[in-house]
């Protein structure tokens, strides 16, 4: 549960985090910012409080720097982010968050040093920019190098490092902003030994309805932001519906999710669409967000035992 609250030695709005921030989280965050936008606007201040977070997931990672954009933006002020302790704390500072904050966020540092809690594992955690296509390939290398050290087949290294590399090409070619957009990508070994991937990307865009509106795309002005998401991900909507040579990437990361059994998420603007997997049990979700983010974020979760091999 997120729960607000507003400190009696200033006006500033301060919402604290669940333990877990994760894509399975977002709604209500967007949810509580909504509810007390006003307020924010008028105070021009907003804490987003992380102290007691224990995990937090790509989706969660690259959602709270969008949310510092989206506010800096729109009202011109920064967000102040409150720092958790221990492994999260040191999780966030090695995936570089430091390096990210730019002039839209402030940071609340915990008291206890965070770098205390460095472990030396085989644990990945990357969180950077983008501005270009050119950057795919540090990424991927970077992605690459980790599944081939956990015994991923050559077939899900090349489909994976396929559907981050289209997605990322999607942001430099389609989001129309000045502003570059956001890779983050973890991997670990779970105690049980099962490799999970997560990984996330975000911008700031004009987001996926109204790029396909300036395409020339028939009938989408008249959809809301999450029918044009179930048309694009299950149906294959995209600019290029009469050439068959060129695809549809979110498409196939759709058919991709549901092939794994992997948990994929995108939010744009102010719509929602997903598939979530949970104890070999999965659930669609399609909605509108109770806050317009602008922007597209994507978020795709999976465990090494929903792999493939062929």
């Amino acid at each position: 549960m997120v729960k607000i609250s507003r400190k009696e030695d200033d006006l500033m709005v301060s919402i604290k985090f669940p333990p877990k921030y994760t894509l399975g989280n977002f709604f209500d965050v967007c949810q509580l910012i909504n509810r007390y936008q006003y307020r924010i606007e008028d105070e021009g201040s907003l804490r987003l409080d992380l102290s007691e977070i224990t995990f937090i997931d790509p989706f969660g990672m690259v959602t709270l720097l969008s949310i510092g954009r989206h506010i800096f933006n729109t009202y011109g002020f920064q967000i102040i982010i409150k720092l958790p302790e221990g492994e999260a704390g040191s999780y966030m500072n090695r995936a570089g968050l430091d390096s990210l904050i730019d002039d839209f966020i402030t940071v609340e540092r915990s008291k206890v040093n965070i770098m205390n809690f460095l472990r030396k594992n085989e644990n990945m955690g990357v969180l950077k920019y983008f501005d270009s296509e050119k950057d795919i390939m540090q990424i991927n290398n970077e992605f690459e190098s980790w599944m081939k050290n956990h015994n991923f087949t050559e077939y899900e290294i090349n489909n994976l490092t396929t559907f981050v590399s289209e997605m990322i090409q999607n942001v430099c070619q389609h989001s129309k902003t000045k502003q570059k957009g956001i890779v983050c990508i973890q991997a670990y070994v779970s105690k049980k030994g099962v490799p999970f991937l997560s990984w996330a990307i975000g911008d700031t865009g004009i987001g996926i309805r109204e790029s396909l509106i300036q395409s020339g795309v028939k009938g989408i002005a008249s959809m809301t932001d999450e029918r044009v998401l179930r048309e694009v991900l299950t149906k294959g909507l995209s600019r290029h519906q009469d050439d068959i040579t060129r695809g549809n990437g979110l498409h196939r990361l759709y058919q991709g999710a549901q092939k794994r059994k992997a948990s994929l998420f995108i939010q744009s603007n102010s719509g929602l669409f997903g598939v979530h997997s949970e104890n070999n049990e999965r659930s669609k979700v399609e909605t509108r967000v109770p806050w317009t983010l602008y922007g597209t974020n994507i978020g795709f979760n999976l465990e090494g035992q929903h792999l493939t091999s062929q």
